[in-house]
């Protein structure tokens, strides 16, 4: 017989609504790595105006994507918890670059190698 975890609580908790939240987090971070290099990445070519422009814009297509993807699941679901591991997971992703991008202007750094 399989252990039960009722005395942790789980007999009342909303097994589906705890999945679609982490799938939504789990989306946004799988759309981001497909889309857009690391926060890494970023933070060594922060400086360079161009690149800093080409990082946000697909940090936008990343929160663009997601926002239409897990907003779709939300209404097939009826659930608001794929809205809310989207807003969490694209806040963090938003913030973590924008941080990198900050770091590698004041740094100044321009890419791999000083030029």
């Amino acid at each position: 017989m399989a252990p039960s975890l009722d005395g942790l609580g789980a007999g009342r908790g909303n097994v589906v609504g705890a999945i679609l939240f982490l799938q939504a987090g789990t989306n946004v971070f799988d759309v981001y790595s497909a889309l857009n290099s690391s926060p890494w990445t970023s933070e060594n070519f922060g400086a360079d105006p161009e690149k800093a422009k080409s990082c946000r814009e697909y940090v936008l297509h990343s929160m663009a994507w997601t926002s239409g993807y897990c907003g779709l699941a939300a209404w097939i679901s009826k659930s608001w918890w794929p809205v809310v591991g989207l807003v969490i997971a694209n806040a963090y992703m938003w913030w973590l670059y924008e941080r990198a991008l900050a770091r590698g202007a004041a740094a100044g750094t321009r890419g791999w190698a000083r030029q």
